[in-house]
């Protein structure tokens, strides 16, 4: 009986200063993603306002491990500096009857966290593209005023000579666009221009005045108005939520992974055929043409989706698990330092996690989404932590 009372007063003391830690760091994590997104999409306060449930996810996907990590050796530090721990151990109670109440917690809390994982990058990811898709026109409008030119990682360009008046007259405005299908960029100049959003169609409106267009070898002027119609995904720095792995709910990755192994299956069926065509018919310059480059980069590009796609739930599933394993570090390692001060037991905590942890993780990640790995290898750095917390809970035993 006493001993359940101490583990409740344990696990209270965790759970408390847990809460309170997990508010403070992620509301930082979110003004840290907000700043970010402000900076880099020059947007105002209404819509940073917008972002910040999108934001909240991806905080406590940064902030959960470490402020458990942050709680427990806080707690555990202060009850071994106190001699609560010995005391304990000296009534012949063995040190995992303390520990134990605080690991299955914290792998409830590792559920939960991979919940959110896949939270933040199904729902929060695509909302804040689409926040930001559907704020371009005052984006745009605010780096050409500040900077006289706007650019998207999709290629749109525009550069202007300067803003009418009325500040949303661009005037003398050169505008580059690549087709969806790919080719040649078009390059688009007028005397002036305005810009306008249909959130309906989600396109951004160029209403343009005598105009002229070149690309694709052929030129035209164009007198008078004329409208040229951009889509908000090509049009933003981000663009939106586009089918890539990271992006698509667990639950909905096998059927991914179904359609691309078709697709690939399609594309390989092709290249064969067309081999046997080659070779049945005498024309062997077909093997070396432009379309069968072409079917083979989509093959390459196909597999390598692939192995993003196998790799995608593992991910998710070892980010979250991270709680547990901070905390199987982190509460031996704090029992051994005898600290009371709560950043001394963390500090020492995190920082074998943040030399060891973060960058075997990365390795594993790495060569797991190219292919050279199994998926199984992004749980690499929860294995290392594994068996450094074992070692530490022999040396807590002894000590």
């Amino acid at each position: 009986m006493l001993m359940r009372r101490f583990n409740i007063y344990v696990v209270w003391e965790i759970t408390k200063l847990f809460t309170i830690a997990l508010v403070a760091f992620s509301s930082l994590f979110m003004l840290f993603g907000a700043g970010k997104e402000l900076m880099n999409q020059s947007l105002g306060l209404w819509v940073i306002l917008d972002l910040l449930p999108y934001l909240l996810p991806f905080s406590l996907q940064f902030a959960l491990p470490a402020t458990l990590l942050f709680a427990v050796c806080s707690v555990y530090g202060r009850l071994s500096a106190d001699n609560e721990v010995l005391a304990v151990m000296a009534a012949g109670v063995p040190p995992m009857r303390i520990i134990t109440p605080t690991l299955v917690a914290s792998l409830l809390l590792s559920l939960l966290a991979v919940w959110i994982n896949d939270i933040a990058f199904s729902w929060g990811q695509p909302g804040i593209n689409r926040v930001v898709m559907h704020s371009i026109e005052h984006v745009v409008y605010h780096r050409l005023a500040t900077h006289g030119s706007y650019y998207s990682d999709s290629g749109f360009t525009i550069h202007v000579h300067g803003i009418g008046p009325d500040g949303r007259e661009l005037i003398s405005p050169t505008i580059t666009t690549t087709p969806k299908a790919g080719g040649e960029p078009l390059s688009i100049s007028a005397r002036s221009a305005r810009l306008s959003m249909d959130p309906v169609k989600e396109v951004l409106r160029i209403e343009l005045v005598d105009s002229e267009i070149e690309g694709q070898g052929f030129s035209s002027a164009l007198p008078g108005p004329a409208v040229h119609e951009i889509s908000l995904s090509s049009a933003t720095k981000k663009g939106t939520a586009s089918g890539r792995p990271s992006e698509i709910p667990m639950r909905d990755i096998g059927t991914a992974i179904r359609d691309q192994a078709q697709l690939i299956k399609q594309s390989q069926e092709i290249l064969a055929a067309r081999a046997a065509m080659a070779l049945g018919v005498g024309k062997h310059d077909w093997l070396d043409s432009a379309r069968t480059h072409e079917t083979l980069s989509r093959v390459h590009s196909g597999k390598g989706r692939m192995h993003r796609l196998n790799v995608e739930p593992w991910r998710r599933w070892a980010s979250g698990f991270s709680c547990f394993f901070f905390v199987w570090v982190g509460i031996p390692l704090a029992i051994w330092m005898r600290s009371a001060d709560h950043w001394t037991s963390f500090g020492a905590c995190f920082m074998p996690i943040l030399l060891i942890y973060y960058p075997v993780f990365a390795v594993g990640l790495d060569k797991a989404k190219d292919g050279s790995w199994p998926p199984l290898s992004v749980w690499l750095g929860n294995l290392v932590l594994l068996g450094v917390g074992a070692w530490w809970m022999r040396k807590a035993y002894r000590s």
